[in-house]
C-alpha cells in the first residue's frame, strides 16, 4: 500500500530518491496564481435572487455528470473556469490528498479516477446554492454536493464554487473550485456508541496485539484514537509523559491559544461553555480537556513510555518494544502512527561562540517555566532571543514577574492583531459551527485559502495603517498585513511559526516597558551576556532562546523516536500542488506507517482522513493511492 501504488519514486541524476511531487513554495504559488477577478457589472446581483444560484448550479452539474458518463473530455474541460481552476480531493476519488489545477489536467484526472472509483449516479446538489458577492471583483456561487462511489462503496461530499463568464451578451457559469471528500465507508460508519465501550486491560497480555499503535498521546493522537474507536478499530497510544495532557501542562505558564476555542474542538466533545470565545484557552485548560477526553471515551494509553526498538515484520506488521517505570512491553500492530508533533521535539538554539564563558542562566524556551522562577534564582535582567508567539509570551511573563526583559529581534517580524484572526470573516467563523468552519477553509486549495486570508488581513490593516508606528519608533522591525510577504498560511504550514498574533505583548515595547535589540545576530557569549554581529555587547542575568524547534520534518526525528531508520516521506511544508507533505496519508516507501499532526483544526478534521484509510486497509478495501497527473486527452 505504499511502494506498490500506481506511482514511482522519482530519481535524480545520482540515482537518489527525491520527493514526488516536489517541494513547493506557497507564497510563490500564490503570486503566480492570483485570485481571478470579475469585471464589475458582469453579474447583476438582482438577478441572483431566490432560486437563481441553484438553477445555475444544477445546469453546470447536468453538463458535468453527462460528460463523465460519456467520457467526453472536451465537454468536461469546458465545465471549468478557463485559465484557473482547481480540483481538491480528500480520498473520495484519489484515496490520497491531491489538488489538480488547470481545466485540462482536472478533466483528464477526473475521468481516470471516476472510472476507478465508479461514481454512482453522478454529483447531486445538496441544499440550495448561494450567491456570494465576496468583493466587487470576486463573486461566485457556492454549493454543496453529495455523491457515492462503488469501489469501494462509500458516501462522499463535495463543494463547487462557480465563477461567471460573459461572452458578448451571454452569461455562463464555470467551475472555479471543485472539492471532493470521502465521508464514510459503507462497511462501517462512525458509531459514537462504540466510544462507551471499556478500555482494554493492558497489563495482562504479552505481547500486546492491536490494530494501530500510536506513538504519542497529545491532541493529534487522542483525536485519531477516538475516530478509530468509532470505526471499530482498536488502538493503543504510547505517551512519553507521566500523564495525559502533560504535553500542555508542562509548558511555560503564560502559554495560551490566540484563536477561537471553537477552532480547537476535538471530535465528539466540545469545550465547556465558559471556555468558549472570546476566552483564550490556557495550557491547563487544554491539558484538562485532554484528560477528560481520554477518560470519557475510554481510550487506551500507556504513559511514561519510551520506545526501545521498532521492527517491521515480513508480513508488514510492526513490532514495537518500549519500557515504562513498571516494566517492558512488546506490541504487535498492523499499523504504526507517529503522532509526536510538528516542530516540538528538538529545541533549536543557534550554535555561537564561547558558550562556556557565560555565567548566567542559559535556557531554551522549552525549559522556561515562568519569570517568577527566574527571579527566585537571582535574575533581574533577561535577554529573550526571538520575536514570535513564544518570545512574546516569555516577554510578558518576565515583565509580570518584575524582571527587566529585552527582546532580540533578528529580522522583521510579521505581526497580526488578535482581532483579525478572531474576526467572524476569519477563524471566528468557527463560532457559527465547526462543520461550517471546516467547510469554509479546509475544502479550499491552499493557494486560494491563503490568498483569501492574506487579502482579508491586508484590508483590515489598511484601515489602521498607523497601528504599529509606536512599535517601529521603539526600534522593533515589524511588518503588518499590508506587506507583500505577509501571508499567515505560509507561517503556519511552511515555517511552523515565526509570527506573532498580537494579544497585547507589543505594548510593552511600544510603551518602553521592555527593551529591544534589533537587526543583529548573536554571534558569541561573554561572561555576562551576548555579543552581537555589530560588535555590541548586552549584559543579562539570563538568556532565553525562543528560536523554535528543528523537527518540522519527521525525517529528522523518526530514527530517534522509533529507534529505527525508516525511509519516510518529507512532512510539513507544501508540495507542488499546495498539499501538506507527508501528513495524514500513505508514505511511498514504508507500508502501514502514517504521520498524524498539525495544529488543532487539522487534528480534528484530518483524524477522519487518516482513520478512514486505516479502516479501509484493515478491511482489505483500500485502493492504491492515485499519484499520477495524466496528460490531457483529446477526443472521447
Amino acid at each position: 500500500m505504499a511502494a506498490n501504488d500506481n506511482s514511482k519514486i522519482v530519481q535524480n541524476g545520482t540515482g537518489e530518491s527525491v520527493e514526488d511531487p516536489g517541494k513547493g513554495d506557497l507564497r510563490k504559488m500564490m503570486s503566480q496564481n492570483p485570485l481571478p477577478t470579475i469585471t464589475p457589472g458582469t453579474v447583476d446581483p438582482a438577478s441572483m435572487g431566490e432560486g437563481a444560484p441553484t438553477k445555475q448550479a444544477l445546469a453546470v452539474l447536468q453538463i458535468l455528470n453527462a460528460a463523465l458518463v460519456s467520457r467526453d473530455v472536451q465537454t468536461l474541460e469546458g465545465c471549468f473556469y478557463p485559465g484557473q481552476a482547481y480540483w481538491k480531493d480528500l480520498l473520495a476519488l484519489t484515496y490520497h490528498t491531491r489538488t489538480f489545477s488547470t481545466p485540462s489536467v482536472i478533466a483528464a484526472s477526473l475521468l481516470e479516477t471516476a472510472s476507478l472509483r465508479k461514481i454512482e449516479g453522478g454529483f447531486e446538489l445538496e441544499g440550495d446554492a448561494v450567491f456570494i458577492p465576496a468583493t466587487p471583483v470576486l463573486q461566485f456561487i457556492d454549493c454543496s454536493l453529495t455523491f457515492r462511489t462503488g469501489s469501494p462503496a462509500a458516501k462522499c461530499s463535495g463543494r463547487i464554487l462557480l465563477l461567471p463568464v460573459k461572452t458578448g451578451e451571454t452569461l455562463t457559469w464555470k467551475i472555479w473550485i471543485l472539492s471532493t471528500k470521502l465521508e464514510s465507508l459503507d462497511i462501517q460508519s462512525e458509531d459514537e456508541s462504540l466510544l462507551e465501550t471499556p478500555r482494554r486491560n493492558l497489563d495482562n497480555a504479552e505481547p500486546l496485539e492491536t490494530d494501530v499503535f500510536i506513538v504519542g498521546g497529545g491532541n493529534a493522537a487522542v483525536a485519531l484514537a477516538a475516530r478509530l474507536k468509532a470505526l471499530g478499530v482498536d488502538s493503543i497510544m504510547a505517551e512519553r509523559n507521566a500523564n495525559v495532557g502533560d504535553n500542555w501542562a508542562l509548558r511555560h505558564d503564560w502559554l495560551k491559544f490566540h484563536v477561537p476555542t471553537s477552532f480547537c474542538e476535538l471530535p465528539y466533545m466540545t469545550y465547556d461553555k465558559e471556555l468558549q470565545s472570546p476566552h483564550h484557552l490556557t495550557k491547563d485548560e487544554l491539558a484538562q480537556h485532554m484528560r477528560r477526553y481520554v477518560e470519557a471515551f475510554h481510550l487506551n494509553v500507556v504513559n511514561s513510555a519510551k520506545i526501545t526498538q521498532t521492527t517491521q515484520l515480513p508480513d508488514k506488521r510492526w513490532c514495537v518494544e518500549f519500557c515504562t517505570p513498571t516494566g517492558a512491553y512488546t506490541v504487535i500492530a498492523k499499523h504504526l502512527v507517529q503522532a509526536t508533533g510538528i516542530a516540538s521535539q528538538k529545541p533549536y538554539s543557534p550554535s555561537i561562540a564561547d558558550k562556556d564563558l557565560y555565567r548566567g542562566i542559559n535556557i531554551h524556551s522549552a525549559q522556561f517555566k515562568n519569570g517568577e522562577q527566574l527571579r527566585e534564582q537571582g535574575v533581574d535582567t533577561v535577554l529573550i532571543v526571538g520575536s514570535a508567539n513564544t518570545g512574546f509570551d516569555v516577554l510578558e511573563d518576565c515583565h509580570a514577574a518584575g524582571l527587566k526583559p529585552t527582546m532580540v529581534v533578528r529580522s522583521p517580524t510579521y505581526i497580526v492583531p488578535e482581532e483579525y484572526v478572531c474576526d467572524k470573516m476569519s477563524l471566528g467563523a468557527y463560532d457559527f459551527g465547526v462543520e461550517a468552519g471546516d467547510r469554509m477553509f479546509l475544502t479550499l486549495p491552499a493557494v486560494v485559502d491563503g490568498q483569501l486570508g492574506k487579502n482579508l488581513f491586508a484590508h483590515f490593516a489598511s484601515q489602521e495603517p498607523q497601528r504599529y508606528e509606536a512599535l517601529v519608533k521603539a526600534g522593533f522591525p515589524v511588518y503588518d498585513s499590508r506587506h507583500p510577504e505577509a501571508a499567515l498560511m505560509h507561517n503556519l504550514i511552511e515555517r511552523a511559526g515565526g509570527h506573532y498574533v498580537d494579544v497585547g505583548g507589543t505594548e510593552l515595547i511600544s510603551e518602553g516597558k521592555a527593551g529591544v535589540k534589533a537587526g543583529v545576530e548573536p554571534v558569541g557569549y561573554t561572561t555576562t551576556g551576548l555579543r552581537f554581529s555589530d560588535g555590541s555587547i548586552v549584559d543579562a542575568d539570563a538568556v532565553v532562546w525562543c528560536t523554535g524547534f528543528a523537527d518540522a520534518d519527521a525525517r529528522q526525528v523518526v530514527g530517534e523516536i522509533l529507534k529505527t531508520d525508516l525511509p519516510v516521506d518529507a512532512t510539513w511544508g507544501v508540495d507542488e500542488e499546495g498539499e501538506i507533505r507527508g501528513m495524514w496519508k500513505r508514505h511511498q516507501l514504508v507500508d502501514n506507517y502514517w504521520t498524524m499532526g498539525g495544529y488543532t483544526q487539522q487534528h480534528r478534521f484530518h483524524s477522519r482522513t487518516l482513520a478512514l484509510q486505516i479502516k479501509a486497509a484493515l478491511e482489505g478495501i483500500l485502493p492504491p493511492a492515485y499519484r499520477d497527473t495524466p496528460r490531457p486527452k483529446t477526443g472521447n
